[in-house]
């Protein structure tokens, strides 16, 4: 990929809202002080701060989120990893990791305002079937990944298998560009908060995650709504 540094600038930089920038970086400061109060691991905080910058990225449908979204990855399956969080370990080996190169190639065939200081990608909303198929998909997925759990030593095996078959199912959406993925979101970090409760960089890193979700929904509602 060839970019020119007015495209990196507008990529990075462009299009914010003053508000956005407040709040991303209240977050990152946040991040930094838990680890700061709290240092028990490099990698979480690396984590927190590299999630947040990918779905703040992602809730402006900005495809330079999938940057943030691979180092988040690498560095968040050595997290599950060692906490034997190993639904979230198995999800981030072959979910996140994979999609952070599937979706950046399916978002870039699907840009609006190329080259502008807004470039965003073109959302879309999920029909009634695309609904139905999807609720199926999460409650069955969530019976078998779950009785699979429970050959292992993991922790919060439960909540562990629901997060991971949701995280699947948003990941989806996202790299396909449906707007519902944010509903999914929205569930996703409620729970993620109540599993990784005794990890401050992480409850942190899902509080954010949480807060984007509701911002991600509103505009992504607003990007769909638009190639309607």
């Amino acid at each position: 990929m060839n970019l020119s540094l007015t495209q990196l600038k507008n990529e990075f930089f462009g299009g914010w809202k003053p508000f956005e920038v407040i709040w991303l970086f209240i977050f990152l400061a946040a991040q930094i002080f838990a680890y700061v109060q709290d240092p028990v691991s490099v990698l979480e905080v690396i984590a927190g701060i590299s999630g947040i910058l990918c779905v703040v990225f992602v809730g402006k449908g900005k495809i330079s989120n999938y940057f943030f979204g691979l180092i988040f990855a690498y560095s968040y399956f050595y997290v599950s990893l060692d906490n034997k969080f190993y639904g979230e370990m198995t999800t981030t080996l072959y979910v996140y990791i994979p999609a952070q190169f599937i979706g950046y190639f399916l978002w870039k065939e699907n840009m609006r305002n190329a080259n502008s200081e807004n470039e965003t990608v073109i959302a879309k909303f999920l029909s009634v079937k695309g609904w139905a198929v999807l609720i199926a998909a999460v409650v069955i997925g969530s019976f078998a990944f779950i009785s699979i759990l429970k050959t292992t030593d993991g922790n919060s095996i439960g909540l562990d298998g629901v997060t991971t078959v949701l995280v699947i199912a948003a990941q989806l959406l996202m790299i396909l560009r449906y707007s519902e993925q944010w509903i999914l979101w929205i569930v996703i970090n409620v729970l993620s908060i109540v599993l990784w409760a005794e990890t401050p960089a992480m409850y942190l890193m899902y509080g954010a995650y949480l807060l984007n979700s509701l911002y991600g929904y509103y505009n992504w509602s607003k990007l769909a709504k638009t190639t309607v």
